[in-house]
């Protein structure tokens, strides 16, 4: 029958595309169920690509304006263009989209737009329109993997909207003007992240943040400099906050107060916008997971076993939708997994504890393994190793000395078990850490490897050296 496939993927996010291309590639029969015209999930519509892209022209502008003088640079009435940056962020995002749609074409994957909805007989799936008017098709399957991602998370007395100045992630990369004032509830990645890039273009930006610290679930040093760094380029954080109130004004402002956990005072903010960005949920929405009983926990993640199973054993979820770090990096390697697995392949099943985590603020952050807190919450006995950015002569030559690199190692074995930088280039440098780290190697093995000079990696090699050895060649 046409219709019946080896395995159906429902979304084509970074989690269900490659693992559709990865599953044809090894001769399964393949198609891919996705309820928007356009390919490539969050990440590349309205997340990763999208935020980076802006990142970046925001970060070229910030430098030119308050740093390129300092190179011997100077520029009559800079100005900024904030419309075409937005058209050149779209194009790039249609680039890829095309790029996505020539890859399915390419390995002859099937492509379904529409809602998909599993039925309550076994195999099938249903598609409908967007406005769930009708059903198109259905679709038999032998294996299926849901891929269908998170969005964002709100108060439950506050729906994003645009008209009342209370926005998303989603929104505000797609704001047709610079906000002079921004208050972002969460200090989270995202919220740093899209902090750091309306900063870059001019807004004064607050950060509320809940808990004491910005970027909690990273090292603790990370938030310490980051806090630091934001502090001098006048970003404002105000952590152990509670939100309270979030009002739009008659002026159309929007009205934020938040009270302090610590002393009991409260603050008001006033913006022109307010971005919440306090996490994410799965999106589960119209799936018809109860017609098959498939399991999901208080939160609504999709629960599944080692092998990535659901509670229906062909029928296996990935990425954001399982909960995990919401990486698309994790969702890849879950969906190569799968894929393999179905194809009677052997895959290793990915590392948790080794997927590297990145911030793409201005300097960058980045972050794999153990964190202190973590080695310390274990009882391992560990040493420490940290350089600072300010002694590398690249660093100097760049002109971005903020940050360091942090190495934590088994005190007995020498085994690295956490890397941790803050700088320029981390998140590209954080792979050597990832790759050290899955061949289980000590810093040792690090300060032995010749870094090339000068380069940021020179750092790595250096804290490498304080770790085993307490001391450094140029500290």
């Amino acid at each position: 029958m046409n219709n019946f496939y080896d395995l159906v993927v429902i979304g084509s996010g970074p989690g269900g595309y490659i693992s559709a291309i990865r599953a044809s590639q090894l001769g399964l029969r393949t198609a891919i169920i996705e309820k928007y015209k356009d390919l490539g999930g969050t990440c590349l519509n309205i997340g990763c690509i999208p935020s980076k892209t802006l990142l970046y022209s925001s970060k070229y502008f910030f430098l030119a304006k308050n740093y390129y003088s300092s190179h011997g640079i100077f520029f009559e009435n800079l100005s900024l263009d904030f419309i075409k940056m937005m058209e050149r962020k779209n194009n790039i995002i249609k680039r890829i989209n095309n790029g996505i749609k020539y890859l399915m074409k390419k390995n002859h994957i099937d492509l379904y737009n529409g809602l998909a909805s599993f039925k309550k007989k076994k195999g099938i799936i249903s598609i409908t329109d967007e406005n769930f008017l009708k059903e198109k098709k259905e679709v038999l399957y032998k294996n299926c993997i849901i891929a269908t991602g998170s969005k964002p998370l709100s108060y439950p007395s506050q729906n994003f909207n645009h008209k009342k100045k209370i926005i998303s992630s989603t929104e505000a990369l797609s704001l047709d003007k610079i906000p002079k004032k921004l208050i972002v509830i969460g200090g989270g990645v995202i919220g740093l992240e899209l902090s750091s890039l309306f900063h870059q273009l001019g807004s004064h930006v607050t950060i509320i943040e809940s808990m004491d610290r910005i970027i909690f679930n990273m090292d603790n040093s990370l938030s310490i400099e980051m806090k630091k760094i934001f502090k001098k380029y006048s970003i404002q954080i105000e952590t152990s906050s509670i939100v309270k109130k979030i009002i739009t004004l008659e002026n159309n402002e929007v009205l934020v107060l938040i009270e302090n956990k610590n002393n009991g005072k409260e603050t008001k903010y006033v913006g022109d916008f307010c971005l919440i960005s306090i996490g994410r949920i799965p999106y589960t929405k119209n799936l018809g997971l109860d017609n098959l009983g498939i399991k999901t926990d208080k939160k609504g993640f999709i629960t599944v076993n080692d092998s990535l199973q659901t509670s229906e054993e062909n029928i296996y979820a990935v990425g954001d939708v399982i909960g995990g770090k919401m990486l698309a990096h994790k969702a890849e390697e879950e969906g190569l997994y799968v894929a393999e697995l179905l194809a009677g392949k052997k895959p290793n099943k990915p590392n948790y504890n080794l997927i590297p985590s990145v911030i793409y603020t201005y300097p960058e952050v980045s972050s794999v393994g153990d964190t202190e807190e973590e080695v310390k919450e274990k009882k391992i006995e560990y040493n420490k190793g940290i350089f600072p950015n300010k002694i590398l002569g690249i660093a100097l030559a760049n002109g971005n000395t903020d940050g360091f690199v942090k190495i934590l190692s088994n005190k007995k074995t020498d085994e690295i078990l956490g890397v941790h930088m803050i700088g320029s280039h981390v998140s590209d440098m954080i792979m050597e850490a990832t790759i050290a780290m899955e061949f289980r190697a000590s810093s040792e093995d690090i300060y032995r490897i010749c870094h090339p000079h000068p380069t940021y990696s020179e750092a790595f090699k250096e804290s490498a050296l304080l770790n085993f050895e307490g001391q450094s060649i140029h500290m």
